[in-house]
């Protein structure tokens, strides 16, 4: 027994022990070599936010990171700003904590620069309901004036676009706002006529609101969603005022500027 005890504490058996201890420290030192220096084993980049950074900007912002990017796609927003970042990964270390190694590609989607364009559909002659989701499904916006008709109601008459008739198959950009010409039928009515000069066009649509009457805009002026409600009206045909009635159902020509 003493013997198996003296191998123990032989200067031979601390030889070996010693001799595998500095090779394990030997191994752990090179792998740490090697994976510093071959996959930068222990360093890491801050991940920076690339979000609503238009696109000639990216080069010029990573110039000095040791990061690089990769566009996958694009998406369309109507609320972003166009040409620039809407989606990142991996996301900004500020937001989630996470760092990357150097020479790490960020995947960016943008907003084009361009609308998304959309073929119009013909939606004359469908129902009222038909045609408006028909176009909100592909993110065109409506706006519905009535027209009597001796055939029926509520039955696709026009498709406008700033009081001109569009053709099935017209590229126009998402967000385009369509007339629908709606059939009030021909009801044998009349109705009382207000005079909408000095109105706004929101505020004559609002004022005819309750009333069957068809409003037709002119307004060359008039470029965006903003422009159109907020333009004054000049003159109107047929004049309308105290007293003046008009067969339900009747059009009304309105000419508005800026």
């Amino acid at each position: 027994m003493k013997k198996f005890f003296k191998f123990f504490i032989s200067k031979q058996y601390i030889k070996h022990i010693l001799l595998i201890v500095g090779v394990w420290i030997l191994i752990i030192v090179l792998e740490g070599w090697y994976l510093k220096s071959h996959t930068d084993f222990g360093e890491e980049v801050k991940v920076p936010s690339f979000y609503k950074m238009h696109m000639d900007d990216l080069d010029q912002f990573i110039a000095d990171k040791d990061i690089k990017y990769e566009i996958k796609d694009s998406v369309y927003l109507d609320d972003w700003p166009k040409g620039t970042v809407c989606w990142q990964y991996p996301k900004p270390t500020d937001s989630c904590g996470m760092c990357v190694k150097p020479g790490r590609v960020i995947q960016l989607s943008v907003v084009p620069m361009s609308p998304r364009m959309f073929a119009m559909p013909k939606v004359v002659d469908m129902s009222k309901r038909m045609a408006e989701t028909t176009l909100t499904s592909l993110g065109l916006r409506t706006t519905v004036t009535y027209k009597p008709h001796p055939a029926g109601k509520d039955f696709v008459m026009e498709q406008l676009v700033n009081g001109k008739t569009i053709v099935p198959g017209t590229m126009i950009p998402k967000g385009t706002r369509i007339e629908l010409v709606v059939a009030k039928g021909n009801t044998g009515q009349s109705t009382p006529l207000p005079s909408l000069v000095g109105l706004t066009i929101l505020q004559a649509q609002e004022r005819l609101q309750s009333l069957t009457l068809t409003l037709h805009t002119e307004c060359e002026s008039c470029l965006t969603d903003a422009d159109f409600s907020s333009a004054i009206i000049s003159s109107q045909s047929p004049a309308g005022g105290e007293g003046i009635i008009v067969a339900a159902g009747s059009t009304i020509t309105i000419w508005a500027t800026k």
